[in-house]
């Protein structure tokens, strides 16, 4: 839930979770809208986290949920510099297609329907031949309906169609955000679809279904849709200053997950020194660390909680939640541990700090001392600066 309503005697008490977005209060009466500001003033750039995030590729796989969208409720109009969701999907969306443009487009078999000169293809449409040829006398023409495998696919063509959408409205941005890296994608990906089309039909692009064995084209396909969708299909709404947006909310503390995810493989480069979702007895893990030269491995989880800066301790919720998973004895046996007699597994929360560096200042040659968190053995936390606008 993003938002917890209390009743208190005459009084409606509103409780915000770690969400940003748009959505009813009372449909068609009261909308309410979350801004990424943290609370000293400064303004989340959701953008370079997302797009930090992506150069990651083990997060690809883990973008389910990240945005929720209601498409089945009334749309809000909003102004253009309040339409958080666009370009939030636009920026998903580039970075997938820039994923496809580096290891080429899939080429696909597709029906062309041609109007041939002195030649046969495929199967002659014997109506469309009658009409457009013989009655007017061109009777070495034909009307042929055939296959091609190629680039110019339905699939290809979709993608082409959103990519056209993205250019149009990252335009109006350039004032209000840095969409430099944006840009710089869409003149990547740009050239390889030179030769694909954009052509394609309302109900093709509604009804299409992408194949499951070539996961990023499905996902690509998937968010392409996601975007035409929400412009209504039509190109033209897209670079207005008054938009109708369907309600939705950006779930902030996954995206942040995804960017500490990002932040941990910058330093730990080696292999499997970041297990990440690593499932153990039903329940599932931010992130398994054990540095090859490091002392002692962690249990890290992130939690976008901004308040644990002001704070020596965190939430009783929070400690016992991780101090489970590493008492798992999974977790002893993934790291290679006895569990008689190695000693507790050392547990750390990263959570953001707009006073401390950008980035973990830390190096994977040398363990450092994290903060302690007070009341609790072998338990630490660490802010890390997010990036503001």
């Amino acid at each position: 839930m993003c938002l917890k309503l209390h009743r208190h005697n005459n009084f409606i008490k509103v409780t915000g979770s770690y969400f940003v977005g748009i959505d009813w209060v009372e449909e068609n009466e009261l909308a309410i809208q979350v801004s990424p500001k943290m609370n000293d003033g400064f303004e989340i750039d959701y953008v370079k986290m997302l797009n930090d995030a992506l150069s990651e590729d083990d997060n690809y796989e883990h973008l389910t949920d990240l945005v929720t969208i209601h498409f089945d409720k009334p749309s809000i109009r909003v102004t253009q510099k309040k339409d958080l969701l666009s370009i939030f999907l636009i920026t998903e969306y580039l970075n997938i297609l820039q994923r496809i443009a580096k290891k080429g487009l899939k080429k696909s078999y597709y029906v062309v329907e041609e109007n041939l000169q002195n030649k046969v293809k495929g199967r002659i449409l014997i109506g469309q031949n009658i009409h457009k040829n013989l009655v007017r006398g061109r009777i070495t023409d034909n009307v042929c309906r055939y296959q091609v495998y190629d680039i110019d696919s339905y699939e290809n063509r979709i993608l082409k169609k959103a990519l056209r959408f993205c250019v149009n409205q990252l335009g109006m941005y350039r004032h209000t955000l840095d969409t430099s890296v944006l840009d710089k994608k869409v003149r990547f990906v740009m050239p390889y679809f030179a030769n694909v089309g954009d052509d394609v039909s309302i109900r093709t692009i509604k009804g299409f279904k992408g194949n499951p064995i070539f996961k990023e084209y499905n996902q690509a396909t998937v968010f392409a849709q996601l975007l035409l969708k929400r412009y209504s299909y039509d190109i033209t709404v897209t670079g207005r200053q008054i938009i109708d947006t369907p309600p939705f909310w950006i779930d902030m503390s996954k995206l942040f997950e995804l960017y500490i995810f990002h932040h941990l493989k910058k330093v730990f480069t080696g292999t499997n020194e970041v297990k990440y979702h690593l499932r153990a007895h039903h329940q599932e893990l931010d992130y398994l660390l054990n540095p090859s030269q490091w002392a002692e491995p962690y249990v890290i989880d992130a939690k976008y909680k901004p308040r644990y800066k002001n704070t020596g301790g965190i939430s009783s919720d929070d400690a016992r939640e991780v101090s489970g998973y590493a008492r798992l004895s999974y977790i002893y046996k993934e790291l290679g541990l006895n569990e008689e007699t190695a000693p507790p597994i050392k547990c750390l929360i990263i959570y953001p700090d707009q006073e401390e560096a950008d980035h973990f200042t830390f190096t994977r040659t040398q363990e450092p001392h994290f903060n302690q968190v007070s009341g609790y053995v072998r338990f630490y936390k660490l802010g890390i600066k997010l990036p503001v606008i």
